[in-house]
């Protein structure tokens, strides 16, 4: 079982409770760099730590990560 990092990072979007996903299949994206995830944000989006994430949002991952 995979488990979250304090390392890895994702990008937020605090105002509509939105976490960056990809197109093609819907999964959450997952950067294992801070500054790459920050080059890659929008707006009102911000790089936050997996480990950061709300509660529904680090399940959903957790379950991303070990299907």
């Amino acid at each position: 079982m995979k488990n979250l990092f304090d390392t890895d990072y994702v990008i937020y979007d605090k105002g509509n409770d939105h976490v960056l996903r990809w197109e093609t299949n819907g999964d959450m994206i997952v950067f294992g760099d801070k500054e790459e995830a920050i080059e890659n944000c929008y707006r009102n989006e911000e790089a936050i730590r997996c480990t950061d994430l709300s509660a529904h949002h680090k399940k959903e991952l957790i379950n991303q990560l070990n299907k």
